[in-house]
């Protein structure tokens, strides 16, 4: 054969046993080894052909084992999971080896601009006025670190961004979010100019473009109005009702006392939800700063800077009255079930390479079905 390194001549040298193992138990392969006389190299192309790894595991194989590695500890998928679903036995160094290195290129391939399967635009959800909506939200995670040989350093924080499809509101509901009928995540170490790049091409993937409104969620964070201007710039930005309601809340339990500080909070938030950020500003101008405690005084500084600053983003009344959503409870959600389920276990700490892996494929496992799928159909 032609040699892989040089492209000179190759003999076949002889056939040589590998013991790997696969779903259907432990195979002893026989395969044929070629020596490169002109570079001295070898090479077995049968462990390329049929993507075998240095912990000897079938691809078959290898996604068991990062799917286990993804949902749980690398030592209990090792110990548990794998021996009793499938009846592999490895090392719990294997299970992270594997782990990692599916992550790694998940990363990898989506650097490089790859997707994950056919497009497919979503059926888009309609508001009230008959528009499909798309909808985009960022968010960002702090997770434990650790340095080599266990030192001690300074956590991460993993971003998050999400694109996708929620259901519509009832023009009675309550609920500032609903559940999604499609969604991409991505999570990672990204910059916010990096993570935009993948956003844009999880969003063109699933056809964002067809949808007629885009509407962008967040908390309003240091350099999102930025993010969203390069990467979304016809989307509407809504600011994450919760939080404004946050910031209002603390500011009326300064400001009254006991019950009659929680009835105010409750007044000042159903204004800030049903007559927009407008509305409760005059109100929050009226009222008697002399009265006031110093770190009230304080907080109402904040709290007005705030709204000033974010009143493009709280016309709360006119995003009900289309059915749009109004919280981040997605991305927040998200979070919590892409990230912090998987990386901030008790007591768990992690190297950059190696949360940044995870993070990938767990954003890949938590996507659409057929994200996953996608991956491991084409992964090499």
């Amino acid at each position: 054969m032609s040699c892989p390194h040089c492209q000179e001549s190759a003999r076949f040298v002889e056939y040589r046993c590998k013991t790997i193992v696969s779903l259907v138990g432990v195979l002893r392969l026989s395969r044929p080894y070629y020596h490169c006389g002109q570079c001295g190299r070898g090479n077995l192309p049968w462990d390329e052909l049929l993507r075998l790894t240095a912990q000897r595991l079938t691809p078959a194989a290898q996604e068991i084992t990062a799917l286990a590695g993804t949902q749980e500890s690398f030592g209990k998928a090792a110990k548990w999971t794998l021996r009793k679903m499938a009846g592999i036995d490895l090392c719990e160094s294997s299970v992270e080896r594997t782990t990692e290195a599916a992550g790694t290129r998940v990363g990898q391939a989506l650097a490089k601009g790859a997707v994950f399967g056919p497009k497919q635009p979503w059926p888009w959800h309609r508001d009230r006025l008959g528009k499909t909506c798309a909808y985009m939200s960022v968010d960002w995670t702090g997770i434990l670190m650790q340095g080599e040989n266990g030192a001690k350093v300074e956590g991460r924080m993993v971003a998050v961004g999400m694109i996708y499809n929620p259901q519509p509101r009832a023009a009675d509901e309550e609920a500032l979010s609903k559940p999604c009928d499609g969604v991409r995540y991505l999570a990672g170490l990204y910059t916010l100019e990096a993570l935009g790049l993948q956003m844009r091409r999880q969003a063109a993937h699933v056809g964002m473009d067809e949808a007629e409104q885009w509407i962008a969620l967040s908390d309003g964070g240091n350099g999102l109005d930025h993010f969203f201007d390069v990467n979304f710039p016809l989307a509407v930005r809504i600011l994450d009702f919760q939080h404004a309601a946050g910031h209002v809340s603390t500011l009326a339990k300064l400001v009254r006392a006991d019950v009659a500080g929680e009835k105010l909070a409750s007044a000042w938030c159903h204004t800030l939800k049903h007559a927009g950020g407008t509305r409760l500003l005059k109100v929050l101008e009226k009222l008697d700063r002399k009265t006031m405690t110093e770190e009230a005084r304080l907080k109402h500084d904040n709290v007005m800077e705030y709204i000033r600053k974010n009143l493009h983003r709280m016309d709360y009344p006119e995003y009900l009255r289309r059915g749009w959503q109004i919280a981040t409870g997605g991305v927040e959600s998200a979070c919590k079930t892409v990230v912090n389920q998987r990386l901030c276990m008790g007591g768990m700490r992690w190297g950059e390479d190696g949360s940044d892996a995870v993070a990938h494929l767990r954003a890949l496992y938590r996507s659409d079905a057929d994200q996953w799928e996608a991956f491991w159909t084409t992964a090499a």
